[in-house]
Parts: structure tokens; C-alpha cells; sequence
């Protein structure tokens, strides 16, 4: 159903591949450079010394021996890189994010491929019949008729059933959010406090808008938590009142993104006033190099704020359709800002990993 981003995490770079030496290729003679080559006439080849080489170029079993322990590498490599991704909650959570955002993306896109072909043989059964002489009469008889199943079809079902399993597992593995936020809400109060005893530190607006996050995402968790397990009869909520619960969890999510593209506008006119005065220190010393002026981490700032930005960006129209009693997109669409959203937080976990 819904989800949330933003929360802090609950609680080795492979080494390069090693290029073995291979044997060279059997190379072919090489053309005469000189003039009078080149304006001759071409010579055939020789069909004997051709073949031979051929079958000399195709990799012999010394050969393939050679590439294996490279592959082998890699894919070792790959495998351990893969598994400190899902050694943590967060990393997990981002691959299943990815994974059941893209299935139901290929599931919708296949089921229109599927329906489209079952319109267009209607289509041709239709216009042979109208094709027919006037008073022609046409008899179907489907008592014999063999319905092939459609493999496009079945996968489609099979790749939506996968995202529906994808989804209840990730709605499970929240059940413990509450204990994160709890967490997060009490570091934000003890900075307040901090903040309120000394009058310095951080900024006070900023430190609201976190705490107005911390709020809301308390009312989230908890409307998830009981729609989830009254749906599998663990509590004992009405349908309508498990409806509703997922309605406002999902509204409550969209003031969190909301509150975050106000952090995220606050940190970019920030960032942007610091740049301008670090640019008006710029000066140039004796031999004329410019000096001064440097940012450090601008770059990384720059990459985070903007995948953050992204996020946010792809999970905003979601958090409105699963608001709204009617809906507001479609399957398609509910697979494709997923998949973006999903694919960017397993970007980032794939560099933080390979940077262990």
C-alpha cells in the first residue's frame, strides 16, 4: 500500500578485477602499405589458409580455463557487494522497493500488450465476417474451441502477484518503525532542548520542521500498523475503519514530503547565500592563482540534495493517489514513479556499499 521515506536507517568495496594474460589472437597478414598494392587489383583469398585460421581464432579449452577465474572474480565480487546491501534493513528495503515497483511496471505494460493482441485477432475475426456475402449467417461452435493460454498474460499475473507479495512483505517489516521514530523524535527533542539552553547551534526553523516530521510520521506508522494487522485479523478494525486508516497514513505521508520540500528549499537558499559569499573571497595571490572561495563536499551536497529532491519528486503524486478515495493514476504510473523512486534509493545504497 504505502511507505514511508525519510526515516533514519534502523539500525567491501570489491577489489578490481585482476586481468589474466590471454592468448593473442591469430593475427592475419597484414596489407602491403606501399602504392602500387593499393591501386591493384584485389587478390582472392586463399580458401584453405582462411578456414584454417577461423577454426584457429575459436577459443580453444586452454583459452576459456584463462577467462574463467576473471568471471569467477566478478562475480564473486558482485555477490559479496550485493550481500552488504542486504545485510542491513534500509538496504533490503530499497532493493524490495525497486524490485516490486519495476514488477508491477512490466506486469501493467505486459497486460496492455496481451489485451491489445486479444482485440486485434477480435478485430480480424470481425471484419472477415463483415466481408461475408449479405445473408450470410455465421455459426461459431465453441464446444471444441481450445483457448491457448497467453504467455504474455501469465507473466503479467505472475510479475503482479510478485509486487503484491514485495508490498505485504515491506508493510510487515515496518511493523517495528515505531521504535525508529521513537528514536528519532527523541534526538530532535534533546537538540531542541540544547538549542533552548545555550540559544545557538542549529536553526530553530529547521529543527521545527523536523520535529513536525517526527509528528506526522507517528500518525502514519500507527494508522499502517493497525489497517495492516486488522487486515489479516490480528486487530479487530472494521473494513471501513482499515480504509480510512489507509487513507490518512497515506495523507499524513504526503505532509512528510510536503515538510521535506520545505527543508529542501531552506537547505538550497542556504547553501546558494554561503556560495555567494564564498565567491566574494575570491582573490588570486602573487603568481595570479586564484585562492579562497572553496567549498568543500559541494559536489556531494550537490548529488545528494538532488537525489533527495528526485525522491521526493517521484513518491509526491503517489502519496496523493493512495490519499484520495478515488485514486488519482493509474497502475502504470504507480509502477513508473515507484521504479524511479525505487531505483535511486538502490543507487545510493549500491555506492555507500561499494564504498565500505
Amino acid at each position: 500500500m504505502s511507505e514511508i521515506q525519510g526515516l533514519p536507517p534502523p539500525d567491501t568495496q570489491p577489489d578490481a578485477a585482476i586481468p589474466l594474460p590471454l592468448p593473442n589472437p591469430i593475427a592475419s597478414t597484414p596489407l602491403d602499405p606501399s602504392p602500387a598494392h593499393s591501386s591493384s587489383k584485389p587478390t582472392p583469398l586463399d580458401t584453405n589458409t582462411n578456414s584454417k585460421s577461423t577454426i584457429r581464432a575459436i577459443p580453444t579449452l586452454k583459452t576459456l580455463s584463462t577467462w574463467l577465474p576473471l568471471y569467477l572474480h566478478k562475480t564473486d565480487a558482485t555477490i559479496a557487494h550485493l550481500n552488504r546491501i542486504l545485510s542491513t534493513p534500509r538496504g533490503t528495503d530499497s532493493l524490495l522497493s525497486f524490485l516490486g515497483y519495476s514488477s508491477l511496471l512490466t506486469s501493467t505494460v505486459l497486460s496492455s500488450l496481451s489485451i491489445h493482441q486479444l482485440h486485434a485477432r477480435a478485430r480480424a475475426v470481425i471484419e472477415k465476417a463483415l466481408a461475408l456475402p449479405e445473408g450470410t449467417t455465421v455459426v461459431l461452435d465453441v464446444s471444441n474451441l481450445e483457448i491457448r493460454r497467453s504467455g504474455t498474460l501469465v507473466a503479467a499475473k505472475r510479475l503482479k502477484a510478485l509486487s503484491a507479495l514485495i508490498s505485504d512483505f515491506r508493510i510487515f517489516a515496518r511493523l517495528w518503525g515505531l521504535l525508529s521514530l521513537y528514536r528519532w523524535g527523541r534526538g530532535v527533542f534533546l537538540r531542541i532542548r540544547e538549542k533552548d539552553g545555550d540559544g545557538g547551534g542549529e536553526d530553530k526553523v529547521g529543527l521545527g520542521i523536523e520535529a513536525a516530521q517526527v509528528v506526522v510520521n507517528l500518525f502514519y506508522q500507527f494508522l499502517e500498523n493497525g489497517a495492516y494487522l486488522s487486515g489479516k485479523g490480528v486487530l479487530g478494525w472494521s473494513g471501513e475503519r482499515q480504509n480510512m486508516a489507509w487513507l490518512w497514513s497515506s495523507r499524513f505521508w504526503a505532509s512528510h514530503i510536503a515538510l521535506d520540500f520545505v527543508r529542501l528549499g531552506r537547505e538550497f537558499l542556504a547553501r546558494k547565500q554561503v556560495s555567494r559569499e564564498a565567491e566574494q573571497k575570491i582573490g588570486t595571490d602573487e603568481e595570479g592563482v586564484r585562492i579562497g572561495g572553496g567549498m568543500e563536499g559541494e559536489k556531494e551536497w550537490r548529488r545528494k540534495w538532488r537525489r533527495e529532491f528526485a525522491v521526493n519528486a517521484a513518491f509526491a503524486p503517489l502519496t496523493l493517489h493512495w490519499g484520495l478515495e478515488g485514486g488519482l493514476v493509474g497502475e502504470f504510473w504507480v509502477g513508473v514513479l515507484g521504479t524511479v523512486a525505487g531505483g535511486l534509493g538502490f543507487k545510493e545504497m549500491w555506492r555507500l556499499a561499494r564504498e565500505e
